[in-house]
């Protein structure tokens, strides 16, 4: 019987270097990566951090099969906030201006997402223009923090999946809009439980169309409450959607990718993280994109190649 909508057999350990950390040792990351292609080019957003500066920095790429040259940058400070996480960039589908999101912990873990004014490219993207267009909502299950967005387009409607904490750890939500100033939550929120090996946290990671099947490939990052460093030590399992706003787990019995430093596949003791998975879809190949646990315990931004599945 065939299988189809099946993820790329991927060895993150193998792959390719993109950036790696300003320090070695926990809580030296790079990556965090948003891959969009927009009027004829294609970006790379990196987000930056350090234990002091936590997410101090997002800079932001002109990206070549494996070349990058930064085109843009912006801060914390230029922002006037504790820390940056996960930018989203996407184009707007009936202006054609390019959009950035920014998730922002405004200070005490106060974590919002924000988004700043359209522009034609990267270089032209002012900080002074962000402005919060998705909070938390008290009493609901994302009633501590919204963070981390990652958004799509279908025709003129907008999905914008992101992590909301409610208090226990973070699950995957959805958002949606039609101009991508103004989201309505999704009734069913969250779409992924806390289940099997990611029975702690999960969110989104990257959505995209599957090769072989009417269907959409929901990768997401996930940890469990036994494993070591369980809030930010995710790797990577995927899921199944028809429509975007209905989502079926498909690797209860363990992640699809993970860093070769990982000991097991559940209950992990050492940093396995593979997390914040992108793919750029090619014709005949994917390019796929991750940040991954080093041996000293700092992450760094890989690149993965592979034929399209079939």
């Amino acid at each position: 019987m065939p299988s189809y909508a099946q993820p790329p057999d991927v060895d993150f350990g193998a792959a390719t270097t993109l950036f790696t950390p300003t320090g070695t040792g926990e809580g030296y990351w790079v990556g965090a990566p948003c891959v969009h292609r927009h009027d004829g080019r294609t970006y790379l957003a990196v987000r930056w951090r350090t234990p002091d500066d936590r997410g101090h920095e997002v800079t932001i790429h002109e990206y070549d099969d494996g070349d990058v040259r930064q085109v843009a940058s912006i801060t914390a400070s230029d922002l006037g906030v504790v820390s940056i996480e996960r930018a989203a960039l996407c184009t707007n589908p009936q202006t054609n201006a390019l959009q950035c999101y920014l998730p922002v912990d405004r200070g005490g873990n106060d974590w919002v997402i924000t988004k700043l004014a359209d522009v034609a490219t990267p270089a032209e993207l002012d900080p002074g223009t962000a402005r919060t267009v998705l909070t938390p909502d008290p009493g609901g299950t994302d009633s501590g923090t919204v963070k981390d967005p990652v958004i799509v387009t279908v025709g003129g409607r907008y999905y914008m999946f992101y992590a909301g904490f409610d208090g226990v750890s973070e699950r995957a939500h959805l958002a949606t809009s039609v101009d991508g100033d103004t989201w309505r939550k999704h009734p069913d929120n969250p779409l992924l439980g806390r289940d099997y090996w990611h029975d702690h946290h999960t969110r989104v990671s990257t959505v995209i169309p599957a090769s072989s099947a009417p269907t959409w490939l929901v990768f997401y990052d996930g940890s469990g409450v036994s494993d070591t460093g369980r809030t930010w030590n995710l790797r990577t399992g995927v899921a199944v959607s028809p429509d975007l706003e209905q989502i079926t787990d498909t690797c209860s019995d363990g992640p699809v990718y993970a860093a070769p430093t990982a000991d097991r596949a559940t209950g992990i003791s050492t940093f396995g993280t593979c997390r914040y998975l992108d793919v750029l879809v090619h014709e005949d190949r994917w390019e796929l994109f991750a940040e991954v646990a080093r041996e000293d315990e700092s992450f760094e931004l890989r690149r993965a190649v592979t034929p399209t599945p079939e």
